[in-house]
């Protein structure tokens, strides 16, 4: 019963973590191989320097804000 409710208390915990925070820039190391947590292209130059790789816009985010409409 322990055990069960040890399991319970963490699933609960990772189920309100929620999906990680994905940033504006991915560094890929190789095709299967990325980071999309970096919010400036020199957060992500600075991590890929001496690792090798590149830094490249994410795709799954927008990358354009909402903005209000003109009349």
């Amino acid at each position: 019963m322990r055990s069960f409710a040890v399991a319970l208390i963490l699933g609960s915990a990772l189920a309100l973590a929620g999906e990680a925070h994905a940033g504006a820039w991915c560094a890929w190391y190789d095709p299967y191989t990325y980071n999309c947590g970096f919010n400036s292209f020199q957060q992500c130059q600075a991590t890929i320097s001496g690792a090798g790789g590149y830094c490249a816009p994410n795709a799954d985010q927008s990358q354009t804000a909402p903005g209000r409409r003109r009349r």
